[in-house]
């Protein structure tokens, strides 16, 4: 099952489009087989509760905005006011498996007020856009300095669950459930 960490937005449509999943607040966070952090306000007691379980899981976590915010943060990277529109145009910079299926080039819709700024060497780059050069990045991604073991760990920038191209983000990582499931 994939556990929806309610942020305060976009975690009913999520649950609509991930299939056998189901929401919860982040001060009752259940065990899982993976999780998708959605967006909302990032209040300090958001942040805290999402970083102790990124820091504590070593199963697939999506994060997704505040939740992006929160995976980036929880390996200390930094953030910064995000300057991207509502409508952004995004480059694969490598592949990864929630990116599977996605042209070179597609557009997603962001929400999210904040932005990570520089990264930590665990993490590394999957996507960007002119205005976010960070917009969705993957544990043990950076090519300069791999992770061993890479966590399962990904973050996005932007709101696939609002549709566009970048909705398919939501049913790949169900899929990497599913195969993490089968051979972890």
């Amino acid at each position: 099952m994939i556990v929806i960490v309610d942020n305060g937005k976009g975690a009913d449509r999520i649950a609509q489009l991930v299939r056998g999943s189901k929401i919860v607040k982040p001060n009752a966070v259940p065990d899982a087989e993976a999780y998708i952090l959605s967006d909302g306000p990032l209040t300090p007691a958001t942040e805290k509760a999402n970083i102790a379980l990124i820091k504590s899981k070593k199963v697939p976590i999506l994060g997704i905005g505040a939740g992006y915010m929160c995976v980036g943060l929880a390996y200390g990277a930094k953030a910064k006011a995000s300057a991207c529109s509502k409508n952004e145009r995004l480059t694969v910079a490598q592949r990864s498996p929630i990116l599977l299926d996605l042209k070179k080039n597609f557009s997603a819709m962001t929400e999210q007020k904040q932005m990570l700024d520089a990264l930590p060497e665990e993490l590394g780059v999957i996507a960007a856009c002119p205005k976010n050069p960070n917009a969705a990045i993957q544990h043990g991604a950076n090519l300069d300095a791999p992770v061993d073991p890479p966590l399962p760990h990904f973050g996005v920038h932007f709101n696939p669950e609002l549709g566009m191209e970048a909705i398919v983000i939501l049913r790949n990582f169900a899929h990497f459930v599913d195969m993490w499931a089968k051979y972890h």
